[in-house]
């Protein structure tokens, strides 16, 4: 067992650190106030989906009886959720705080968010026209008795509950307020001063349960076990998805959160109706922060300005390209990295080849879509125009899954080839290819991009990411076999895509393979990885044999990571540095020895079992030496950052780098 060598941790509680690190900025007077305060937003819906998926997981396993134990911490899954239950109370409390500080501040700076008991007689009349024009025809309410079970509720957002002053039995207020009505009410621009719709309803609740009246109010939030729905990568097909998602709605519930301690009363009720014990109900000061995308809408340009990061000021590569970039391609390869450069270098080939009367044919492989892609926009003209698109969209991209359905239709319908991936392996690789005709005397040139994200404008703007685009044939080769593969449903794990590295196949031996051969150069090795998570324990354990043998690992992990640094006798060689700051650090490279020796490779996938086995991943080598020096300082960048970066400690937990 692994977690009897004492250098490996749970990945739940490795995660749990993470989101800590991101709470962190919202207490670092460096970030602008505002971006303090959307951090905090990020770190509440990261702890959303944790329970959706990863509690979810675990509540499965411990009601079906799996007393498994976790090869990387030695707990059973009823250990790890006591564990877990332990933990996020005082995340929350850190959350309040970190709240309670950015609120004031921003008070001070001229944002100020009033409770309806700051509200002056003016500013209560003006809270009630907006109630009764924007939101009382926009919420349901039902009464309920003590036995009525509680309405349907959507994860996806917050409800009221009121327990009213009935005489002779306990009866309880409901309110369904819909996600569409605004989130929140401006009283002034100057200075800022807005109220929350929630909190105006709560003002005018009395008004809604006529004969009673509201003795308590509650705001409460739920999270499902999306899990027990069934597994999303057992749906390939668009009507297994749809009742997928249809059951996922109706799965219980394994969290609930309120806004304020809850009354004996109404925790027995709401336990009751949700089948919850008292360690799944949690109380926090504030549950939804949907609204701050909202406000800085609404904020006053100056003001904005003040309390935001700088505007991003993207490169755009397509510009300094002059004449075509098929032809640029054609003499060198390109690379793009997010959010330094801009998404225009890929588009702008992307839009030339879908004009271009040379090109037969175009093949990409989606996992999440923008909400208003110009990439569709373009695959759509292609096909219109008579040339082949093939599209891999993959609908077990999770809580992505209605969104691709819809775009599936959308591509369908204009003449594109449409592909759910695979039955096996759900496809995750990022790549596009484009086919060209040259005529008899050159015959079929491929031009092949390959990125470690997905093809969303949106997040290029926030993620860190690599774009790479080359005319190499060897390459175009292998990842024209991987489409047909993928289409013909043919991907196993005996496929050669060489030079590419491929999952199911030859990924994960590959890598493997590279750690081996730095591990024999004993302190001459030099292995160097920048990735999501790891927690492979083939990848941990090569990790630290190699460690053992003098090598030197370097690792930059982002989220969750299951191995320990800097334990005597088995990974002192090891060092593993996480970086959270404004950009989301999302690209994954791999790098084995050094000078002539080095072998650098791009890919879509982590040191996680799921991507190295049962996912259609791809890992792309980098030949140019110019693009690998640049990718080699964007990581030594990464890696030396002595500000936003932190080192983890032998024990899992972060320290400032000194």
């Amino acid at each position: 067992m692994l977690y009897e060598e004492g250098f490996t941790q749970n990945r739940e509680i490795s995660w749990l650190r993470y989101n800590e690190r991101i709470l962190e900025e919202a207490l670092d007077e460096t970030v602008p106030l505002f971006e303090r305060l959307r951090f905090i937003a990020i770190f509440v819906s990261n702890l959303e989906e944790f329970f959706k998926v990863r509690v979810g997981s675990l509540l499965g396993e411990d009601s079906e009886g799996d007393d498994a134990i976790d090869e990387k911490s030695g707990m059973t899954a009823a250990e790890q959720l006591r564990r877990i239950h332990d933990l996020i109370p005082g995340l929350l409390i850190k959350k309040d705080m970190a709240y309670g500080i950015v609120e004031k501040k921003l008070d001070e700076a001229g944002v100020s968010r009033l409770e309806p008991w700051q509200l002056d007689e003016e500013g209560r009349g003006r809270c009630f026209d907006f109630f009764r024009g924007y939101v009382k025809d926009a919420i349901r309410v039902k009464i309920l008795d003590i036995s009525d079970p509680l309405p349907a509720m959507d994860e996806e957002r917050p409800y009221i509950l009121t327990l009213l002053d009935a005489e002779l039995e306990d009866k309880f207020g409901f309110i369904d307020f819909s996600a569409e009505i605004p989130s929140l009410f401006v009283l002034q621009d100057e200075p800022f001063r807005y109220v929350l719709t929630e909190d105006i309803i709560r003002m005018f609740a009395d008004t809604l349960f006529v004969p009673f009246l509201p003795l308590e109010i509650y705001e409460v939030d739920i999270a499902r076990n999306s899990e027990a729905a069934g597994d999303t990568d057992n749906a390939n097909t668009a009507r297994e998805m749809r009742d997928l998602l249809r059951r996922r709605k109706q799965t219980p519930a394994d969290k609930l959160i309120s806004d304020s301690r809850l009354s004996l009363k109404m925790r027995d009720f709401l336990a009751r109706s949700l089948d919850l014990d008292e360690r799944q109900m949690f109380t926090t000061s504030r549950i939804d922060f949907r609204y701050v995308d909202e406000l800085e809408s609404k904020l006053p340009p100056e003001l904005r300005k003040q309390l935001t990061y700088d505007p991003l000021v993207q490169r755009n590569q397509a510009a300094l390209i002059s004449g075509s970039i098929m032809d640029a391609v054609m003499r060198r390869d390109l690379l793009s990295s997010y959010p330094d450069d801009s998404m225009d270098l890929f588009l702008g080939l992307l839009r030339e080849s879908s004009f271009s009367a040379k090109v037969r044919e175009i093949r990409i492989t989606i996992y999440r879509l923008a909400a208003n892609p110009r990439i569709a926009d373009y695959l759509i003209y292609a096909a219109r125009t008579g040339k082949k698109v093939k599209v891999v969209l993959e609908l077990r991209a999770r809580f992505d899954e209605e969104r691709n359905l819809a775009w599936a239709d959308k591509l369908s319908a204009a003449g594109c080839k449409v592909y759910f991936g695979t039955e096996k392996y759900k496809v995750h690789s990022k790549m596009c290819q484009i086919i060209i005709d040259e005529g008899k005397d050159h015959g079929k040139q491929y031009i092949t991009q390959i990125s470690t994200g997905n093809y969303n404008e949106k997040t290029s703007k926030i993620y860190t990411d690599l774009s790479l685009i080359t005319a190499d044939r060897e390459i175009g080769k292998a990842a024209s076999r991987f489409f047909r593969d993928i289409c013909k449903d043919r991907i196993s794990k005996d496929a050669d895509y060489l030079p590419l590295l491929a999952a199911p196949s030859g990924l994960k031996s590959g890598i493997l393979r590279l750690i081996r051969r730095e591990s024999s150069k004993g302190q001459d090795g030099r292995i160097f990885i920048k990735v999501n998570s790891l927690t492979d324990e083939d990848m941990i354990e090569a990790l630290m044999e190699a460690s053992c043998a003098g090598c030197l690992v370097r690792m930059i992990v982002r989220g969750i990571c299951c191995m320990l640094p800097g334990i005597p006798g088995c990974t002192e060689n090891v060092c593993i540095v996480n970086r959270v700051g404004r950009f989301l650090e999302h690209s994954r490279v791999y790098i084995f020895g050094e000078g002539d020796d080095e072998e650098m490779y791009i890919s879509s996938a982590d040191l996680m079992t799921r991507n190295l086995e049962r996912r259609a991943e791809i890992a792309c080598p980098v030949k140019d030496r110019k693009i690998k020096d640049r990718i080699r300082g964007i990581m030594y960048e990464t890696y030396c950052d002595m500000e936003k970066g932190r080192v983890m400690l032998q024990d899992g937990t972060y320290a400032l780098k000194s």
